[in-house]
């Protein structure tokens, strides 16, 4: 069973690298796979990408300014080498996919509230710790099986 864990995460990798995310520099995402803690410049140039709210020929450093134009409050404060808890992250997809969101959500919109939808999807384990800090295979894991969602409302 953990064999197959590994190989869908590896499957997943592979796919995310080369035809969802082809904007993507190999650079950025050998990075951030190997952080162990993910920072929120390269995280918001993958989410901001895949999600299609930034132009295909935008750097790193552009994905972090489009992100602090959208205002959205968890991120006003935040730095570009900040690391990013999975509430956060939780956060950020749910705003940038537009994601909808439960009725707790609706009423109180933020990062605690995301990640508990994010784990009703089956996107997150459940019980995950909100304030754990996600590492970068965590990000890219999490990312894809948001796009496959995403696909699969189309």
């Amino acid at each position: 069973m953990k064999r197959n864990g590994f190989f869908l995460f590896f499957l997943m990798v592979f796919i995310l690298g080369s035809s969802l995310l082809m904007a993507q520099s190999n650079t950025v995402i050998d990075t951030l796979l190997n952080e162990k803690h993910a920072d929120l410049e390269r995280t918001a140039y993958m989410v901001l990408s895949a999600a299609s709210l930034i132009d295909k020929n935008t750097d790193v450093s552009g994905a972090f300014a489009a992100l602090k134009k959208e205002q959205w409050p968890v991120f006003e404060k935040k730095k570009a080498e900040d690391t990013l808890s999975y509430s956060e992250y939780s956060f950020l997809l749910m705003k940038a996919f537009s994601i909808p969101g439960g009725v707790m959500y609706r009423v109180l919109p933020g990062p605690r509230y995301a990640l508990r939808e994010l784990e009703f999807m089956g996107f997150i384990d459940k019980g995950t710790n909100p304030l754990k800090k996600i590492s970068g295979d965590g990000v890219v894991r999490i990312l894809g099986y948001v796009l496959d969602w995403k696909e699969g409302q189309k």
